[in-house]
């Protein structure tokens, strides 16, 4: 049995209509026109924004360590192609997030020891005869984690 929506009972725009609520906010902006501006949920937006590109980032950096850690430790040379090229593809990704937001590498060092111990609570359990160091080995710049091949 199909259930019909239930509209929103609100007077706010914002809960109504988030769509039209943008819309109506990038007129009112570009009008100039300020006092129409829905400041309390535009901040919450434009937080929210922030958050999301920092959570990208480190979404990509764990993605890219994990299998970087997987290849330097994990002895399964059939593996070893789709680890480095699952490398090679995040990386461009990474350069996107800070070429569009060059502060978010300000975060890189703040979050590498998070996000490496993220990877081995991940990883250890499915690679149980694998020993994996208890920190990071390897260079701290951001720099060489997007570009050295940390296993050759």
């Amino acid at each position: 049995m199909t259930q019909a929506l239930i509209p929103i009972k609100s007077s706010n725009l914002y809960d109504r209509d988030f769509f039209l609520w943008t819309e109506e906010t990038i007129n009112h902006l570009q009008a100039g026109d300020f006092t129409q501006i829905d400041i309390n949920n535009l901040i919450e937006e434009i937080d929210s924004l922030g958050k999301a590109q920092k959570n990208s980032l480190k979404g990509q950096i764990r993605a890219l360590i994990e299998h970087i850690i997987k290849r330097c430790y994990v002895d399964m040379p059939l593996e070893y192609n789709g680890w480095e090229r699952t490398i090679r593809n995040i990386r461009p990704e990474i350069e996107d997030l800070i070429e569009t937001s060059p502060s978010l590498q300000n975060d890189y060092s703040i979050i590498l020891d998070t996000v490496y111990q993220q990877c081995l609570k991940k990883l250890r359990p499915e690679y149980k005869t694998t020993k994996f160091p208890e920190t990071w080995q390897f260079s701290r710049s951001l720099d060489d984690l997007l570009n050295l091949d940390f296993w050759e």
